[in-house]
């Protein structure tokens, strides 16, 4: 991953970060709402540079900044929250330091709140993994978000991911290199003895992926990974974010998650950052973005949503705002769309209160609708 080893963030790594921080400020914002939440931990355990030459903050400061910013806008005021910085070994920038001692020096210049701590660890990942599953693993009125941005993917373990995600109270957003991957899937799948290959044979085998399920495109692969993310990991919501780094060299955010109210964060997160499709970041100018995801799609979610009306007796709001999610929508993306054919729909009230709209976020009102 560029972002670890050269002395600038560079623009795909900043995509990375800036959806990182913005998923965590809507993140905090609805912790902080939420009573009975007494803490927040949040593990950065790939944490980086800390600040790179360009003056780009990579995830370990932002997630600093991105508190700060929310206690002042919150009248000085946070829930408490515990974070884990980690990462082992040298700078690139400054070889003479850990990158951990980077990130202490630029930390020590950020407002910090007194019921905000900070742990820094210089500690392998593979090491690290155990400490934090069992910190994780009890969590009651605590919540946990998890940012796992490896060199690579050779330490990342489903089974680990599956074991964060038990307790339905932690969020993981992880970052994949999509293109390295995909380039040696299929040799790494059939060649035994091909250098280097047998990581990324563990990491598709624990998903029960075979040399025969390969897509022919990355998009695909990130489509399959997602697919087999959700079986494998017993949670209830994946979702992705695609990350043009060049021409056909594409990355990717995966995010996991119980949490209804998450999930739909985390799809706001990605319509601000991507207004058009609310999947990626792309480089280059407008005829540049044509290219992403290896084939020009047009969305279709008008079709895909009058039809799963059409072919039902009648769905609730509730069933519609899961519909819309799961395809990547928002609740204001579907209202848009039934405010289209409103003269075709017959909405009825479920709990005998005059109906007025179609009610697609409120959890409160219940109502049933159906096509003519």
């Amino acid at each position: 991953m560029g972002s670890k080893t050269t002395n600038t963030l560079q623009e795909h790594s900043k995509a990375k970060v800036n959806l990182y921080k913005r998923y965590l400020s809507i993140y905090l914002n609805i912790i902080k709402r939420v009573e009975f939440i007494t803490k927040v931990l949040i593990f950065d355990l790939f944490a980086g540079e800390g600040k790179y030459e360009n003056g780009e903050m990579g995830s370990s400061l932002s997630t600093l900044d991105v508190i700060r910013k929310h206690y002042f806008s919150n009248n000085n005021s946070c829930k408490d929250i515990e974070i884990f910085f980690n990462d082992n070994g040298y700078s690139k920038i400054e070889p003479h330091k850990t990158k951990i001692e980077r990130i202490k020096d630029f930390a020590s210049a950020i407002y910090c709140p007194n019921n905000v701590t900070i742990n820094y660890e210089e500690i392998p990942y593979s090491d690290l993994i155990q400490t934090t599953l069992e910190r994780v693993r009890d969590l009651k009125e605590e919540r946990a978000l998890l940012f796992i941005d490896p060199w690579g993917y050779k330490d990342i373990n489903p089974s680990e991911l599956k074991e964060l995600l038990k307790n339905k109270k932690s969020e993981i957003i992880l970052f994949l290199p999509i293109a390295h991957m995909y380039r040696f899937a299929e040799k790494s799948l059939n060649d035994e003895e091909f250098p280097g290959g047998k990581p990324l044979m563990r990491f598709l085998n624990s998903l029960s992926i075979d040399e025969k399920e390969l897509p022919s495109t990355q998009k695909g692969f990130i489509d399959k990974l997602k697919s087999a993310f959700y079986s494998t990991l017993d949670v209830k919501y994946v979702d992705t974010y695609m990350i043009e780094k060049s021409r056909n060299e594409y990355f990717c955010l995966f995010f996991f998650t119980n949490n209804q109210t998450g999930y739909k964060s985390m799809l706001k997160a990605k319509w601000d950052e991507d207004e058009r499709e609310g999947k990626g970041f792309r480089i280059g100018d407008s005829n540049a973005q044509q290219s992403m995801f290896d084939v020009v799609e047009v969305s279709n979610y008008d079709s895909l949503l009058i039809n799963y009306i059409k072919n039902s007796e009648g769905v609730t709001n509730g069933d519609l705002l899961e519909f819309g999610l799961r395809n990547g929508y928002l609740p204001s993306h579907t209202n848009q769309v039934l405010n289209q054919i409103k003269s075709r729909l017959e909405v009825t009230s479920l709990d005998e209160t005059p109906v007025k709209g179609f009610y697609i976020d409120n959890k409160i009102r219940k109502v049933r609708i159906k096509y003519k």
